[in-house]
């Protein structure tokens, strides 16, 4: 540089200083005890100095620093555009950098020029661009330039520090923030990102690109709970709670930050993202809730509504359930929650896991079905015992982007889309199971009605089933007639009918033939009746049959006639050569004034079959307001 002195910024300030023009940058040549200390501090704190012309950029000195941080000796440099050790685009920022400097170096006196610069304007900001060795490599690097005046024209002095150890300092953090659930955010008071890593979904890493030139404010508006936090964070006031943005559930953490004079400069935003802690927490509500509805729920229907509703909710898909037939094995939809979707698909799925072999993935937990129908991802899963299942429930999402929704927070997939992941298919698992167990709780409750209702060994309604319907065909007549079962308006009628001497047939062939031969009686009973009839097994040898909204007597009667007819037929054992022939005695009762009670109308007809049986074996006896138990004869009808 021309003029009796070189001058170059001290170090971290942006402030000038003047060096003797006999000392060139790199302190290798001696100029007195001034330079001595500039030396030392120079080598000491590794700075790289080089300077340039404000014309063309052409490097006019530079230190040894520099040169080992631009891979080339000092003789190489000198002479060449500094530009030419840059990638374009880095040249540009730094050409116009310069000129920024450049601009504000008032005309004067040099000494003016750099008092000035060093008492009236702050230090610009540091440049980040990227040089370029020979083979290639690049070298981050910070640049802070000074504009400084001289005899033939005005110099760029900067300052050049290697980076690259702090670049991969911060390549490091960010790998590990990319790579984990926590994000960090630091806005001015502006509202605008200064720093910003770890994006937990792609809206939100496009976001904070722009609130680097836009106000978070103006770029999350749609995010009320996470923005007011930030406001009031600007105000000085910390805070922390769990919000939900982006889809996911975020464990907020803001903190201001102030400057020397307590003033709040900055605010800290540290973000955990805790969804799969949330979504297990309220798996576990789930669960449990229902699996206290499994225990109290009478009806199953209710319960098969609230699974299908909660898996729904939870999982983000359409959830159905189908009962099958115990007898044919069809499927039959009981309850769907959840978006529309065709019931042939949910059919098909479900239909696939009945047919998946034991120990398939769909017979097991979290069994993932792909009914090749529409792309739909579904999991279906058999409810009850296996091999015997009293139900099937099904999961349908829409196809999505290939694997588990929440693998890394670059890969995050809307809510209700794409393939079933471990713990949703866990989840899954468990309602499976949980609605199995109220199954199982149903078919028992069920069986012990059933077996409450019923005669074990005929499998026919027992008296207490027999009385139950009697009393609702009664109540039935009332509704529709008088409360006296007027003729002509539907009245029921009893046939009572006990065999005859049946005693005998245990006592001559054995408990097992008399018990073979009362389900055989059972059998033509039933095919004796008329469709709307019941058949009831009373005890021992006695049984009846309902007869429901009658008009005469005469039907009552030509039902008893079948029966008994049927009866006479002999009666060939089951697993042996014997056949018995047996009759039995029968007694009509029919509804009427004094008979609306169902015990009357029942001991009306067990008179009348007394009285038939007193009459002679095989015969049937109508009912009269005149009868009455006796151990005498028949007795003859009042005149």
């Amino acid at each position: 540089m021309t003029g009796p002195f070189t001058t170059i910024p001290a170090t971290g300030t942006g402030y000038a200083q003047r060096v003797p023009r006999s000392a060139s940058l790199d302190g290798g040549r001696p100029a007195g005890p001034a330079l001595d200390v500039t030396d030392c501090l120079l080598e000491r704190l590794d700075i790289g100095l080089l300077a340039t012309t404000a014309s063309d950029g052409v490097i006019s000195d530079v230190n040894d620093t520099a040169s080992r941080i631009l891979g080339r000796d000092r003789a190489a440099l000198i002479g060449s555009r500094l530009a030419d050790h840059l990638l374009p685009g880095d040249a540009a920022r730094l050409r116009d950098y310069h000129h920024h400097q450049l601009a504000h170096l008032p005309p004067g006196p040099a000494h003016a020029a750099v008092r000035g610069r060093a008492t009236g304007t702050a230090p610009e900001p540091p440049l980040a661009v990227r040089l370029v060795r020979p083979g290639g490599s690049l070298v981050p690097v910070l640049i802070v330039a000074t504009a400084v005046p001289g005899d033939d024209g005005p110099r760029v002095v900067s300052r050049v520090q290697d980076v690259t150890e702090q670049e991969q300092a911060n390549r490091y953090l960010r790998l590990v923030l990319d790579h984990s659930p926590v994000s960090m955010l630091l806005i001015d008071q502006s509202g605008r990102s200064v720093f910003g890593v770890g994006a937990h979904t792609a809206e939100e890493a496009a976001g904070l690109a722009a609130a680097e030139s836009a106000s978070v404010f103006d770029v999350f508006a749609d995010h009320p709970q996470p923005t007011a936090m930030l406001r009031r964070g600007l105000a000085g006031e910390p805070g922390a709670r769990i919000v939900g943005a982006f889809g996911r559930y975020l464990d907020l953490h803001v903190m201001p930050i102030r400057d020397p004079r307590g003033q709040v400069s900055l605010v800290a935003a540290i973000t955990i993202d805790i969804t799969e802690r949330e979504n297990a927490r309220a798996a576990q509500a789930h669960l449990a809730d229902l699996a206290r509805q499994a225990l109290v729920t009478l009806e199953p229907a209710v319960l098969w509504r609230r699974a299908t509703a909660v898996l729904a909710e939870h999982l983000g898909a359409t959830a159905t359930l189908h009962e099958v037939d115990g007898d044919t094995g069809a499927l039959g939809v009981v309850a769907a929650d959840g978006p529309s979707v065709s019931r042939t698909v949910a059919a098909a799925v479900a239909q696939e896991a009945l047919r998946g072999p034991a120990g398939s993935q769909s017979a097991t937990a979290g069994g993932e079905v792909d009914p090749r129908q529409d792309g739909w991802c579904t999991l279906a899963e058999p409810i009850g015992l296996r091999g015997e299942p009293a139900a099937v429930v099904t999961v349908l999402r829409p196809p999505g982007a290939t694997g588990p929704p929440y693998t890394s927070p670059g890969t995050v997939l809307p809510a209700g889309v794409g393939a079933f992941n471990d713990s949703e298919r866990s989840f899954m698992a468990a309602v499976a199971s949980v609605l199995g167990a109220a199954a199982a709780r149903f078919a028992a409750e069920r069986e012990i009605r059933y077996r409450s209702q019923h005669d074990m060994l005929t499998d026919l309604p027992n008296r207490a089933s027999l009385l139950e319907r009697l009393r609702s065909s009664l109540a039935a007549d009332h509704r529709e007639g008088d409360g006296e079962g007027r003729a002509g308006v539907g009245r029921t009628g009893i046939v009572f009918v006990d065999l005859d001497s049946f005693k005998a047939v245990n006592d001559t062939y054995g408990h097992l033939a008399g018990d073979a031969l009362l389900r055989a009686v059972a059998g033509r009973l039933r095919a004796a009746v008329r469709p709307c009839d019941v058949v009831a097994r009373l005890a021992g040898d006695e049984f009846a049959v309902l007869c429901t909204r009658i008009e005469s007597v005469d039907t009552v009667e030509r039902v008893a006639a079948r029966v008994l007819a049927c009866l006479a037929e002999p009666v060939a054992i089951d697993g042996s050569t014997i056949t018995i022939t047996i009759t039995a005695s029968a007694g009509v009762a029919i509804s009427g004034p004094g008979l609306t009670d169902p015990d009357r109308l029942l001991n009306a007809s067990y008179i009348a079959m007394y009285a038939a049986k007193r009459a002679g074996a095989g015969r049937c006896v109508v009912h009269q307001d005149w009868m009455r138990l006796s151990a005498g004869p028949t007795p003859a009808p009042p005149e």
